[in-house]
């Protein structure tokens, strides 16, 4: 049996450096923020990287993309971002009910 490579080595293309964050995008000024808007921003940053996640699996299906390491980075932003907003969430949901139960 011949082994067939699915790529053959002159087709690679050398890796590419990841794209930086926008970290201006999601900054928020805690001094003045309320809760609600940092919760907020942590929603609306599950929703867009979600979304990209989900254009990257179309461009996937497609053959559009090339390079898969950086399909694979949006979906760990897209896994840690959801295990952040559900941390937060828990802790808020704790501390309410901690407050809840002190005695008077």
């Amino acid at each position: 049996m011949e082994f067939v490579p699915f790529v053959s080595l002159t087709e690679m293309k050398p890796m590419t450096e990841m794209k930086d964050m926008d970290t201006q995008k999601y900054a928020v000024n805690v001094d003045s923020a309320s809760f609600l808007d940092i919760f907020r921003g942590l929603v609306d940053n599950v929703v867009e990287t979600n979304e990209q996640v989900d254009r990257d699996m179309i461009d996937v299906m497609l053959g559009n993309i090339d390079n898969l390491a950086e399909v694979q980075a949006n979906i760990e932003k897209a896994n840690m971002a959801v295990e952040l907003l559900v941390t937060v969430k828990n802790e808020v949901i704790s501390s309410y009910n901690s407050i809840i139960n002190m005695q008077i």
